[in-house]
């Protein structure tokens, strides 16, 4: 659907439900509506509470519940009514998901990890629209703005009554099917860290400041396009190289620059999303990546994501570098093609698997090398001694970690069972010399 229909779908349905508030207005009392939609709700929670999707038990699949929720309609304006509920329960249910530490990314993350049907990542992006549209820009913090811009690019409706507005018969069913099974997703989910004040709080950001910041980042930007762009591995991994020293330089100087010792100490997080397939290797990659750089990272298999603290300065680097990096990876493992044993059967699943645990596992000895070289240059060249800064923020980090995950385990790295795989791994990120760099200065 274009863009011009979908803004005429839009304002058709907004009419629409003008028109029926009208109707209600003249057609029944107001206290009699509020009474319909508790109705709804009460009846909405019983649904929810009995109904299960897992095809094993007697209870009713999600599609059968909203067909029986419909057919017990005590009033021609029960649909209207239904549908205010749900965006009434939906403000319940996500705004309690925000307390219980999960943003909009980790919503859809969980989703796409449980393999949810595209509804119902659609309804819940829907459900998480209608909630957060009654926060002012002031009130979120520049990731809690940027997801909710997203949010409006996975739904074309900012609620469940927009959404249902236009619907009738059983597409109305299959709808309010999708964001009943939203709702009580949401509705379950269990505390994980906060990583961002909540919307209606403080607004906080894991961005760096200042304009020497932004150059910092327009170069090491720079440099990581270059280094996606060629098809010379070994470019690509000069350029990251350089990279990679622009960045433990920038935050270097940042500690060293910081108003006060307390001000270099802080510690933020942000979560990266982790995607299929491949995800236990590509965790690892994104692990490697941020011990390079100060931070540390914790995945978590179950819901998609990682959790990444360190200072602000270096999440954003780690972000920018893991994303590089994963696009370097993946270009190459893609040109090294189909795999097959001497069979015949396919083992280009297990190569690529080797190859990208092998990737991240030199990737990680390159990059330590280069942060602590670049780490003595500076403390040559500024005659500061910065073995106690480092440590010390580190210290923080690790405080920082053991606050937002008191029960942490550690698992078992990916089993390299491809020995090809392992070898072109370590290859791929190994073909460059870190001295080549050096000739890079000028980018």
């Amino acid at each position: 659907m274009g863009r011009n229909n979908r803004q005429r779908r839009k304002a058709k349905s907004r009419e629409k439900l003008k028109h029926r508030s009208r109707e209600r207005a003249t057609g029944q009392s107001r206290s009699t509506w509020e009474e319909l939609v508790v109705q709804a709700r009460f009846a909405l929670l019983q649904t929810v509470a009995d109904t299960c999707a897992c095809g094993q038990c007697d209870a009713p699949a999600w599609e059968e519940s909203a067909r029986l929720l419909y057919r017990q309609a005590p009033s021609a304006h029960w649909p209207e009514a239904v549908a205010a509920a749900i965006d009434s329960l939906a403000a319940e249910a996500v705004g309690q998901a925000w307390d219980r530490g999960w943003m909009p990314m980790d919503v859809l993350s969980l989703l796409a990890k449980e393999s949810a049907r595209a509804a119902v990542k659609t309804a819940a992006a829907t459900l998480m629209r209608s909630e957060l549209r009654r926060y002012a820009e002031a009130q979120l913090s520049d990731q809690w703005s940027a997801q909710r811009e997203a949010l409006a690019e996975r739904s074309p409706s900012a609620c469940a009554a927009e959404a249902l507005a236009d619907l009738e018969g059983p597409v109305r069913v299959t709808a309010s099917a999708a964001l009943l099974e939203a709702l009580g997703t949401i509705a379950d989910f269990q505390p994980i860290p906060l990583v961002q004040p909540r919307p209606g709080s403080r607004s906080g950001s894991v961005r760096g400041g200042g304009a020497e910041s932004s150059k910092a980042y327009e170069k090491i930007r720079a440099l990581l396009a270059k280094a996606e762009a060629t098809d010379s591995d070994a470019e690509a991994e000069a350029f990251t190289a350089k990279a990679q020293q622009l960045i433990a330089r920038h935050s270097i100087n940042e500690a060293l620059l910081a108003e006060s010792p307390d001000a270099a100490l802080e510690t933020a997080a942000v979560r990266i999303y982790i995607e299929k397939p491949y995800e236990k290797p590509k965790s690892e990659l994104l692990h490697v990546v941020a011990d390079a750089n100060g931070c540390r990272s914790v995945y978590s298999l179950t819901a998609g994501f990682a959790t990444v603290v360190g200072g602000a300065t270096n999440l954003r680097s780690v972000e920018l570098l893991y994303n590089s990096l994963l696009v370097q990876a993946t270009s190459a493992m893609t040109r090294a093609g189909s795999k097959r044993d001497g069979s015949g059967r396919s083992r280009t699943r297990s190569f690529r698997q080797s190859f990208l645990a092998s990737f991240a596992a030199r990737i990680g000895e390159r990059l330590a090398e280069s942060a602590d070289q670049t780490a003595r240059e500076v403390a040559d060249e500024t005659g500061t001694d910065l073995v106690p800064v480092m440590r010390l923020r580190r210290e923080a980090v690790d405080a920082k970690i053991e606050e937002l995950f008191p029960n942490l385990t550690m698992r078992a790295a990916t089993r390299i069972s491809d020995y090809e795989g392992h070898v072109a791994g370590r290859a791929a990120a190994d073909r460059a010399r870190l001295q080549g760099a050096e000739a890079l200065d000028g980018a």
